[in-house]
């Protein structure tokens, strides 16, 4: 094969592996459900990337007494399904699975952290710390310190519109502040 070849190969095969990135998040905007859920967001600003906000959700520390869990042992890196029920177009956590749970709105995450009730006669689990994959939203320059800000200061309510298809991947669609969806 020539030079040429080779290189149109590669571009080819680069652009079928972007579009298949854009495809499937295109895919999960188009088919899932809308959810809103509750943020913190931290660290606005990347050197290298800009503007983002990095959201911590209320989802993400499981309390083990409040939520109902199919199992009762975790472990780092460990997928988990927490089904979400809606109240106000709000997900509230319903029930954590270690498989995909038939029939019900779902996310999937990973487990990041475990803290343990060492006080328990079994050292059981009291939190599960969770990443879904949607913890990193990008905003135009300049607006992701003006968001924090507003969140810490306790003076805005600050929440995410997150589009859950029906395999429990999660995409943030948009912002909302006290409501608002934010116009960038």
């Amino acid at each position: 094969m020539n030079q040429k070849k080779i290189l149109y190969l590669t571009l080819i095969f680069w652009l079928l592996i972007f579009s298949g990135f854009i495809a499937y998040k295109e895919y999960t905007l188009r088919t899932g459900t809308e959810v809103l859920l509750k943020t913190l967001p931290v660290d606005p600003r990347d050197l290298f990337r800009g503007d983002y906000v990095t959201l911590n959700y209320e989802i993400s520390t499981l309390d083990m007494e409040r939520i109902e869990a199919e199992n009762s042992y975790f472990y780092y890196s460990d997928p988990v399904y927490l089904s979400l029920k809606l109240e106000n177009g709000y997900g509230i956590p319903k029930k954590i699975y270690t498989t995909p749970p038939k029939n019900e709105l779902y996310i999937k995450g990973k487990v990041k952290d475990i803290t343990y009730d060492w006080e328990a006669e079994e050292n059981t689990i009291k939190e599960l710390r969770v990443d879904y994959g949607i913890e990193s939203y990008f905003v135009p320059e300049g607006r992701g310190i003006e968001i924090e800000i507003e969140q810490q200061t306790g003076r805005k309510q600050i929440d995410a519109k997150v589009i859950i298809d029906k395999y429990g991947n999660a995409v943030v669609k948009s912002l909302l502040i006290d409501g608002e969806e934010i116009e960038f």
